[in-house]
C-alpha cells in the first residue's frame, strides 16, 4: 500500500512538470526582399486575427512586441497606433494571430500539467510603409510551460513576441549591411 502511496506521488510530481519546457521557433520564413534601401526610422506594428474572440491576446501580443522592439534599441521610432503614422519612411509588422490553444490561470490551478500546453501561431508580414512591397515573412510560435504554476496563455504570446522580436532585430542587422 506504501509502495502504492509513493508511486501515485512520483506520477503525480511527474505530470506536474511534464511538459514545462516553454518554447519560441520561427518557421517559413520568406527570403529578405529590400529591392529599395529600407528606413528603420518608424516601425507600426499591427495585429490581428481572423477569430471575433481573440481581441485581448492580440492587444497583449501587439503590446509586447512594441515594447520589446522599442527595447531592442534598433529602431528609431516604433508604434502600436495606426494615427503615429508620419508620411515618413518605415517599416509595418503585421501579425496575424493563425491558431491559438488556451489554457486559463484557472485551468492551470486546478488541473496543473492536465491542462496542456498553450500554444499561439502568429504569421508576421514586414512590409515598407510608404509603398506596401513585402520585406520578409515568416511564423513565429510561442509555447508555454516553465512550471507548472506557470504555462498560460499569457506566456505563449509572451514567448511569440519574443521570437518576433528576435527576428526584427535579426532583419534589421542584414538590412543595414
Amino acid at each position: 500500500m506504501k509502495c502504492a502511496l509513493e508511486f501515485a506521488a512520483a506520477v503525480l510530481v511527474l505530470l506536474t512538470l511534464a511538459g514545462c519546457a516553454s518554447s519560441g521557433v520561427i518557421r517559413n520564413a520568406t527570403p529578405l526582399s529590400a529591392s529599395q534601401p529600407v528606413s528603420l526610422d518608424f516601425v507600426l506594428v499591427e495585429t490581428s486575427s481572423s477569430r471575433g474572440d481573440l481581441e485581448s491576446e492580440s492587444s497583449r501580443l501587439n503590446n509586447l512586441v512594441v515594447t520589446g522592439l522599442k527595447e531592442a534599441g534598433f529602431f528609431g521610432s516604433v508604434s502600436g497606433n495606426k494615427s503615429d503614422v508620419n508620411p515618413g519612411p518605415g517599416i509595418k509588422i503585421s501579425a496575424e494571430i493563425k491558431e491559438i490553444q488556451k489554457v486559463s490561470d484557472n485551468a492551470r490551478l486546478w488541473m496543473g500539467a492536465l491542462a496542456g500546453q498553450a500554444r499561439i501561431v502568429v504569421q508576421v508580414t514586414v512590409t515598407d510603409l510608404n509603398s506596401g512591397n513585402q520585406i520578409v515573412a515568416f511564423e513565429a510560435e510561442g509555447k508555454s510551460g516553465k512550471s507548472a504554476a506557470a504555462g498560460t496563455t499569457d506566456e505563449a504570446i509572451e514567448r511569440a513576441a519574443e521570437q518576433v522580436v528576435a527576428e526584427m532585430v535579426e532583419i534589421s542587422s542584414r538590412i543595414s549591411q
